[in-house]
């Protein structure tokens, strides 16, 4: 008679404590299987969540330095100052010159093709591994109405999906066409508000330059900000910008939003090792956001490890107790010439065939349970950080790996708590064994 077929037997004999053994590793096993299914679906969410939250994480501009050597102020310029326009933004775009009118040769320098890369680019990096978002965008010098602004060219579309958008508080988003978007300090200073018509353009309207191009206000939005340069801002279509500032094609920087927040770093590298002549910085909160999607994930899976390792305390209570109760059954064995090793193995077989059949129903008990888990959360979790993170829901997510895992932790956990009961029992002597009781 086989080891195997000894172990079952034995087992078949103490049902009650065979099931009270099993229940065990079911429960660890389920518990771990739906908390893993619970990581799984949160980090999603969370995924989700960070990515409309979340602004662009990773900022693509021109790795070119400009250099002021060589440069001879514009005529008329008395001193190299930024005008009541403000500075450009970072990923490039034009400083006004003294009287706040650009040109001359430190106009096309700063805002030229020295701080432009292609547009094309933008194209290359939607195609790399782990890229969620792409959107290029072109800062320049502008005027409304003859005031002098900050205007930026985007693609609505990607711009709000690569970053969080504008904070409209008036109105509606760009569409397309000659519409324009202005800040709410600025539209609030010239008087306009949605609706309104204004002529764009991208030198001062005087004499020289009497034409302009009408645009439509069709929204207002709120940078945050009462002064300095971002209260002087308006966005437009990118092409338009491209045509108003002369650089088609180029754009000042390329925003994109990598997949998972772990991959950030990646993208990065990967975009300047794809591309020439470009750097791509990341945020100081990339870190921060992929340790919110991890921690979850871990927080879950270690509360379903201390159930399956109380399981497992609960497989090794038994086989004690079991190897106590048939001390003399072990000494008959030992006693007609049963080696230590099948002693060993007989225990060692009752703990696998626990953790078997414990891992086995507690993986499908864990699938039925994470399948209908959602369905039945939508109440509990609108409130607090559940109901923030999860919109409302519970998110499950059920992953091959995770339910081979939980059915190999059950499996391993028992067999490891069956090694003390197996060593025990095969170091019995056969004369003591049979004298007790």
């Amino acid at each position: 008679m086989s080891s195997m077929t000894m172990a079952y037997r034995s087992l078949t004999r103490r049902k009650a404590r065979t099931i009270l053994s099993i229940s065990g590793i079911i429960v660890g096993v389920t518990m771990i299987l739906v908390l893993l299914s619970l990581a799984a679906g949160t980090s999603s969410s969370t995924t989700n969540l960070l990515r409309s939250v979340v602004t662009a994480q990773i900022t693509v501009t021109n790795s070119t330095t400009p250099s002021l050597s060589g440069f001879t102020p514009p005529p008329g310029a008395t001193a190299f100052q930024i005008s009541s326009g403000g500075a450009p933004p970072s990923g490039g775009g034009q400083y006004f010159i003294g009287n706040g009118a650009p040109g001359g040769s430190f106009e096309a320098f700063i805002g030229g093709s020295s701080t432009t890369i292609p547009e094309s680019d933008a194209t290359t990096i939607a195609g790399l591994k782990g890229v969620y978002a792409v959107s290029p965008q072109l800062s320049t010098s502008g005027y409304v109405d003859n005031n002098t602004v900050l205007l930026y060219g985007i693609i609505p579309a990607s711009f709000t999906e690569a970053t969080t958008g504008l904070d409209i508080v008036n109105g509606s988003m760009l569409t397309s066409g000659n519409e324009v978007v202005l800040n709410n300090v600025l539209a609030q200073n010239l008087g306009i508000s949605v609706g309104s018509n204004v002529t764009l353009s991208y030198n001062a309207l005087n004499s020289t330059n009497p034409a302009g191009t009408p645009y439509t206000v069709v929204g207002v939005y709120s940078a945050g900000s009462t002064f300095g340069p971002t209260s002087r801002t308006a966005y437009i279509p990118l092409s338009n910008a491209q045509n108003i500032s002369g650089n088609q094609g180029l754009v000042s920087e390329i925003d994109v939003k990598a997949s998972n927040p772990s991959l950030v770093h990646s993208v990065a590298s990967e975009v300047q090792n794809s591309i020439s002549g470009v750097t791509a910085s990341t945020g100081s909160s990339v870190a921060s956001e992929a340790s919110l999607s991890s921690s979850l994930a871990i927080f879950f899976i270690m509360m379903g490890m201390v159930a399956l390792l109380a399981g497992g305390f609960g497989v090794t209570n038994t086989m004690i107790m079991s190897i106590s109760e048939r001390t003399r059954e072990i000494g008959t064995l030992r006693a007609i010439g049963a080696h230590q090793r099948q002693v060993m193995r007989i225990v060692m077989g009752e703990s696998l065939l626990i953790g078997a059949v414990g891992a086995l129903s507690g993986a499908i008990i864990g699938i039925i349970i994470a399948l209908i888990l959602p369905f039945f959360s939508s109440s509990i979790s609108t409130i607090g950080l559940f109901g923030g993170l999860l919109g409302g829901r519970l998110s499950t997510a059920l992953i091959p790996t995770d339910i081979l895992l939980s059915i190999a932790l059950g499996v391993v956990v028992s067999v490891l708590a069956g090694i003390y009961p197996a060593m025990r029992a095969s170091r019995m002597k056969p004369e003591e064994a049979l004298r007790y009781g």
